[in-house]
């Protein structure tokens, strides 16, 4: 989130102190060295995670802007995970990691990106890769945000992933939503909740929203 120093600390404190059970996960996931690959873990709120974690069942299909952790996290609670990647030698490392954990449900997709434009994008491989309906959508992965950018990829990705989302009964997640509230404002889902808290991997508080169908 764009806060001084002082007051990350200060959230951090403030959210620690409201959710007593998030210390020993913030010592364990929060300070480490490992990456969420790693852990086997997405790199989103811890109660996003959790919360999802409730909702998931063995019947559901998941696709996934950008792999890691949650590609693992996911193929370990779902029928079947698809999951798109630009970067290959990234995609290699999150195969082995699934193969490693003997997880044959993940479909690994490398496409072609092209971050020039907010058109250039929405065109290109890596955002069309979503062309069926699904369960659960998440709208994570690569992103032209910043605080000068005139456009988000993540964007881009949620106003596709809403003509894919299975209805009634779909959810979509979007991480680090404190960025988009444009996000927010255009949203058809019929309920949206923000799970802001600690993660993994981050020394910090961030959020993740939940938009149902």
């Amino acid at each position: 989130m764009y806060l001084t120093n002082s007051e990350r600390t200060l959230k951090l404190l403030g959210q620690l102190s409201r959710n007593p059970s998030h210390l020993l996960p913030y010592l364990r996931h929060s300070l480490t060295s490992l990456s969420p690959l790693e852990l086997e873990l997405p790199w989103w709120s811890l109660k996003a995670i959790r919360t999802l974690e409730k909702h998931l069942r063995t019947d559901q299909n998941v696709f996934e802007w950008g792999s890691g952790g949650s590609t693992l996290f996911l193929a370990k609670r779902s029928q079947k995970v698809t999951t798109v990647e630009q970067h290959p030698e990234w995609l290699d490392r999150v195969s082995g990691a699934l193969s490693k954990r003997s997880l044959t449900n993940a479909t690994l997709l490398f496409r072609e990106l092209n971050m020039d434009h907010r058109e250039a994008f929405e065109s290109c491989p890596y955002a069309q890769a979503l062309e069926s309906i699904h369960d659960v959508i998440i709208v994570d992965g690569e992103d032209s945000f910043g605080p000068d950018s005139k456009w988000s990829a993540r964007e881009s990705c949620f106003r596709i992933a809403e003509k894919w989302i299975k209805k009634p009964g779909g959810l979509i997640l979007v991480d680090d939503s404190w960025r988009y509230p444009l996000i927010r404002k255009e949203s058809h889902a019929e309920k949206r909740v923000v799970h802001e808290s600690i993660g993994p991997c981050r020394k910090g508080v961030t959020s993740t929203d939940f938009h149902y169908y």
